[in-house]
């Protein structure tokens, strides 16, 4: 059985073996910057670099704190409720910040991001399709 699927946006991201990284926007308060970050279905959550919260003006270690475990061991993070963008999609999310300054890069995760959407990759052409879940 056949089954189609509609999307409206779609992002062409870098053919690369570290994975599939995308730029998104985070917004918090006036503040609105945007970085890159992988995209992991498997990740609980969305997780940010310590260094992007503090550019948001966050006061990190005031958010909701969360223990996340890794394949290298424990990782303690904090949340905060802010606007996250990808493509012309947006949503308000629960992102995670690093507790500590360091960590290599930030992850589109299950709750905060994929929960948000819906997804299909296209790997072989390097092509994400997305729509807002609700749609």
């Amino acid at each position: 059985m056949r089954t189609t699927l509609t999307f409206t946006e779609t992002i062409s991201y870098e053919d690369s073996i570290v994975g599939i990284t995308i730029p998104v926007m985070l917004g918090h308060r006036s503040a609105v910057i945007q970085e890159q970050a992988k995209v992991d279905p498997g990740a609980e959550v969305c997780l940010f670099r310590y260094e992007v919260g503090s550019r948001l003006g966050i006061p990190i270690e005031q958010g909701v704190p969360i223990t996340l475990e890794t394949l290298a061991g424990s990782l303690e993070a904090f949340g905060h409720e802010l606007t996250l963008q990808t493509g012309d999609l947006v949503f308000q999310s629960m992102v995670y910040f690093a507790k500590y300054p360091g960590l290599p890069r930030n992850v589109l995760g299950r709750r905060g991001w994929l929960r948000n959407l819906r997804l299909a990759v296209i790997d072989y052409d390097n092509l994400l399709y997305l729509s807002a879940y609700d749609d």
